[in-house]
């Protein structure tokens, strides 16, 4: 791993997210055949689950005292009950995904980390794998607190390759394990948009996700001239006119591969939502899971 650590969301922020989704993230849909659930969920009931914060209307009840005497501030267990799933994370660690400064990679790292957080505040078993050509790390499936931290420190330290590292999200498929839901985070730049790779992981989960990344960057070839581009994943070069005609005939090629990537996904149940990670994530993230939650 390299040096340089990616900034992930703070600590209010992921809170205030996992609030908001917490209705959106319980677990409700009938599981493919080979996918396992987990008999676990935050709630009222029988075996000790793990800690939390004290936050305002719960019962003092719950209230772990001695925990709280040693950490100085107020903490509540929490409970197994209900039916909880297993989640696994795939984030596209790929050269394209560090191109224009890694603006991209960054922006999935932060979804990465609030997706994750917010599962496992709801007692969801998270794993989480970045995949180039390969697949290039791997947290196993875990859940709380404890865990998220583990999750945390390898988003930070993880980086994508500046050159020559493809993107196969293929190779994730016999990793997963039965995992019962799948959220894939990707810019999804590839010949097929990686469409047969998502059937691939379709056939192995109950639920897809697909969350991919654009930047304006990618589309700005407005210096007049020859230009000579290189393709970070491949090595290939192409040789073309820059200006604002070129410009625009990649921002037509660019919505004509996020169209048909989109009815792909609207064809086979996956969830899909294009991001222009000029937004902010939360909005995005939440909107993603309302409409997820109506067709999927």
């Amino acid at each position: 791993m390299l040096e340089k650590r990616t900034a992930l969301p703070a600590e209010p922020e992921l809170q205030s997210f996992a609030r908001a989704a917490a209705q959106l993230l319980i677990e409700r849909q009938a599981r493919a055949s080979g996918a396992r659930a987990v008999s676990r969920r935050p709630g009222i009931g029988l075996q000790h689950l793990d800690h939390r914060d004290y936050t305002p209307g719960d019962e003092v009840r719950h209230i772990d005292w001695r925990q709280t005497a040693r950490s100085r501030r107020t903490v509540v267990r929490r409970f197994e009950a209900e039916s909880v799933a297993d989640w696994t994370v795939l984030v596209d660690a790929s050269s394209s995904m560090a191109a224009h400064g890694g603006a991209k990679w960054s922006a999935a790292v932060q979804v990465a980390a609030a997706m994750s957080y917010a599962l496992l505040h709801l007692g969801h078993r998270v794993g989480l794998m970045a995949f180039g050509a390969r697949v290039v790390a791997e947290c196993p499936r875990g859940r709380g607190q404890h865990h998220y931290a583990a999750l945390a420190r390898l988003l930070a330290a993880l980086q994508p390759a500046p050159l020559a590292e493809g993107s196969e999200l293929g190779v994730c498929a016999r990793h997963l394990h039965g995992a019962a839901s799948v959220f894939a985070i990707s810019d999804f730049l590839a010949d097929d948009e990686m469409r047969s790779a998502l059937a691939a992981l379709r056939q192995r989960c109950s639920t897809l996700h697909a969350l991919q990344l654009s930047a304006g960057a990618e589309t700005a070839l407005r210096l007049a001239g020859e230009l000579d581009l290189v393709d970070v994943e491949s090595g290939a070069r192409l040789h073309t006119l820059g200006g604002e005609h070129a410009a625009a005939l990649a921002q037509a090629e660019r919505s004509a591969m996020t169209a048909r990537l989109r009815g792909f996904c609207a064809r086979s149940g996956v969830a899909f939502t294009d991001w222009d990670i000029a937004r902010p994530w939360q909005h995005t993230l939440l909107a993603h899971l309302v409409q997820a939650r109506r067709h999927c």
